[in-house]
């Protein structure tokens, strides 16, 4: 019988650079789950990674989530596979995996409770699954929830109140560096417009930041989202030669070469280096030069404490939901084996009529309606038939009770 397994690694039990070892690309992401498919270890699978997990959630019906996990290490070119395994989280049976699915989902596990990102990266990670044709029945049916759940959490109760991600918590952070007051002058470089750097972007004119300008590989996604957001964009390829004249650099670009010291020059006045990327996108050495802060995404703690307050309060609230959600997935499961029954009949059914009406050409003549009702008749009672002859003693009165009950010809009806 087929299960819902998962595999993760996150920032609850790895720091950074295990993590970011571990970091796929979307490329990466395909590749991998065509590997597992290709070995036969999976029905269907779903990769989600971000800056601060990658995690494997797949249906299977004889993989262990050990033999997931090497795959992924080996995958990833990672030797010493014994030093990661203490560093990953394993769900093995549907119920619990559906449960851990939905906390994570939710955002009820990341860095900064409720963080809206992580919803967004689930429904991403969903895509591609669908656009590789990687879905499976338990799968899809544990996403259905997800977005069911995360709809009735978001009208049902306060955990998604105000605005706390990763990305508004990073913005928070910089108060530290900058009287708020300052923020209107303070030039602001952000590196990567893909979704944390979209809700940066967006988050920054609210917090004051006027001199914002945004670079991206794809110059084309950074100039839409510049010219919506009414800031300036400078082409990818031409952003490091203005590297030194901001006063706030945020990376949120993962893969390619770190930025170096050396091309960030001498800054004159504080400056703040927000590294959300992953893996690094600027090399540690960049905080020692002089007035320079390097802040990494493990560093940055939320300031929205009125807004964690509010979500914190409504996570009973949250697990109750969850709790139902789950008491109707436990359901479908029940459900399941009489689905494929039915569907498996229905499939039979099908293919006996299809195959007798395609012995005769006129199907229309009344002898040959009655020809086509009994031999597909005769083929259709053939199993049953002979399985109820066969049986004997109590296996064959269960028999004959499922017969009568499931088509009504029982004496008594």
């Amino acid at each position: 019988m087929s299960a819902l397994q998962v595999i993760s690694i996150s920032h609850q039990t790895a720091m950074l650079e295990w993590r970011q070892a571990l970091q796929l690309s979307k490329e990466e992401a395909a590749a991998f789950m065509q590997e597992l498919k290709q070995a036969q270890l999976i029905e269907g699978a779903m990769v989600v990674t971000t800056c601060n997990r990658t995690e494997v959630y797949y249906e299977t019906k004889h993989a262990t989530p050990g033999m997931i996990q090497e795959k992924l290490l080996l995958f990833k070119g990672i030797e010493n596979t014994a030093a990661f395994a203490p560093r990953f989280t394993h769900y093995s049976h549907s119920e619990s995996t559906l449960h851990y699915l939905l906390e994570v989902g939710l955002g009820m596990r990341s860095q900064v409770t409720g963080d809206r990102q992580i919803i967004t990266q689930f429904k991403d990670s969903y895509k591609l699954t669908n656009n590789l044709k990687m879905g499976s029945p338990l799968l899809h049916q544990a996403l259905q929830t997800l977005f069911r759940t995360h709809k009735r959490v978001h009208n049902e109760t306060d955990f998604r109140a105000g605005a706390a991600s990763v990305g508004y918590a990073a913005l928070e952070r910089l108060t530290d560096f900058f009287p708020r007051k300052e923020f209107p002058t303070k030039r602001m470089l952000i590196i990567g417009t893909g979704q944390m750097g979209t809700d940066i972007a967006r988050y920054a004119a609210s917090f004051g930041f006027a001199a914002i300008t945004l670079t991206n590989r794809t110059n084309a996604k950074a100039a839409k989202l510049a010219q919506e957001l009414n800031v300036q964009h400078v082409p990818y390829e031409h952003y490091l030669l203005q590297l030194q004249e901001y006063d706030v650099v945020v990376s949120c670009v993962g893969g390619g070469d770190q930025l170096q010291p050396e091309q960030f020059g001498q800054a004159q006045a504080k400056r703040v280096l927000l590294d959300l990327s992953v893996p690094q996108g600027i090399a540690p050495a960049a905080g020692q030069l002089a007035h320079t802060t390097l802040i990494n995404i493990d560093q940055i703690s939320s300031r929205t404490q009125a807004v964690l307050a509010t979500r914190q309060a409504a996570i009973a609230a949250v697990e109750n939901i969850i709790a139902e959600e789950a008491v109707l997935f436990a359901g479908w499961l029940q459900d399941l084996p009489v689905a494929k029954a039915i569907n498996a009949l229905k499939a039979f059914f099908a293919d006996v009529l299809s195959s007798e009406f395609q012995k005769y050409p006129n199907p229309e003549q009344p002898d040959t309606a009655h020809a086509i009702t009994k031999a597909a008749l005769d083929r259709l009672i053939r199993r049953p038939a002979g399985a109820l002859r066969a049986s004997e003693g109590t296996s064959r009165q269960q028999l004959l009770q499922a017969v009568g009950e499931l088509f009504y010809t029982s004496q008594d009806n």
